[in-house]
């Protein structure tokens, strides 16, 4: 066991003070370039945490569509070259895979406008999704298409939510579609893309 008299000797050192588990160090002030050293990692630290909060909201999501011919088509010639004309149509879908914020995608339907020329077709609509619980997503589209004998070939979309429902309400999502015509006259989507749910 350390004498009374020992433990008043080490307490008398440069050290300062005696702790139980060893002496203590003076402290040294921190240096301006330590101190900006410090905030920079501090900055690093918080860019880190605000990325990976976005990265973990955001989720991803794929989904396939079969939409019928369309329903209602109207179509008038431009008249300054052959082939071209302005048309609008109006497509019923169903969905054959997908869900978002685990609610299922029951089917949907879109209304578009189309700048037809020739074997080419590039225009843009609005789709409402239906999902089986009852809410709805609105989403807006560019597209662009190639038909061969008259009857559609292939074509692609870009696609992005306006307004949605439910667990989506306050929500945003946005992607692609890659799309394929069929032999009797439906076209199969497959569309891929990112949503993020509203803050809790």
């Amino acid at each position: 066991m350390l004498s009374v008299g020992f433990v008043r000797e080490v307490a008398r050192t440069d050290y300062g003070h005696f702790w139980p588990t060893g002496p203590r160090v003076k402290a040294h002030p921190i240096s301006s370039y330590e101190e900006e050293g410090m905030k920079r990692f501090c900055l690093f630290l918080c860019g880190l945490w605000v990325v990976s909060g976005i990265a973990l909201a955001q989720r991803k999501s794929n989904v396939q569509w079969k939409c019928d011919k369309p329903a209602v088509q109207h179509t008038i010639n431009v008249g300054d070259k052959p082939g071209h004309a302005y048309a609008i149509d109006q497509i019923n879908c169903t969905a054959m895979k997908g869900e978002i914020a685990g609610v299922k995608i029951k089917s949907g339907t879109g209304t578009e406008f189309l700048d037809v020329k020739g074997d080419k077709t590039t225009g843009h609509g609005e789709f409402v999704e239906s999902m089986e619980n009852g809410d709805k997503n609105y989403y807006r589209y560019e597209f662009t298409g190639t038909s061969k004998n008259g009857a559609f070939e292939s074509g692609s979309n870009k696609w992005s939510m306006t307004e949605g429902g439910g667990k989506m309400k306050g929500g945003k999502a946005s992607g692609t579609c890659t799309a394929t015509g069929n032999a009797d006259g439906s076209t199969s989507f497959d569309c891929m893309g990112t949503y993020t749910p509203a803050a809790k």
